[in-house]
């Protein structure tokens, strides 16, 4: 009996699939594929009181770092203004591929730096926490392990 897809012709032959069906593996595949890693990076957001930065400099390496206008308001209260805007975001100036503020593997503006600074590698979405995968963070490795 020939294949058919509710039994029109298609390119001189037919074919029997239910799209409905492929939807549903499609899903099931992607579900296997990412939510062993969104549980991990739950579970590990949960140990983030455990987290203590190893000062490595690394996140100052890796990452682009947005700024809020609150922010930019702390980095200018304190007499900073090493920051440009694109598209509409500004961000911190890097120098060597590296942010600004990073000498000797320290950050140098430490007590007013940015949000996203501080909540490295931690974030929060539609009321969820979750834990960033960070492969350079030597301390999120350890949470990790633990």
């Amino acid at each position: 009996m020939p294949l058919t897809y509710k039994n029109h012709k298609v390119n001189n032959s037919y074919m029997a699939y239910d799209i409905g069906f492929l939807f549903f593996l499609v899903v099931l595949f992607a579900a296997a594929v990412l939510l062993p890693d969104a549980i991990k990076s739950l579970r590990v957001y949960r140990k983030r009181k455990m987290f203590r930065c190893q000062m490595c400099g690394n996140c100052c390496r890796f990452r682009v770092t947005p700024l809020t206008s609150k922010d930019i308001k702390r980095l200018e209260d304190a007499g900073y203004n090493n920051f440009y805007v694109v598209k509409g975001e500004a961000m911190i100036k890097r120098v060597r591929g590296k942010c600004f503020f990073l000498r000797d593997d320290r950050c140098t503006v430490h007590k007013v730096r940015p949000d996203v600074c501080r909540e490295f590698p931690f974030f929060e979405t539609w009321g969820m926490g979750y834990a960033q995968k960070a492969s350079f963070c030597p301390a999120l490795e350890d949470i990790e392990d633990g």
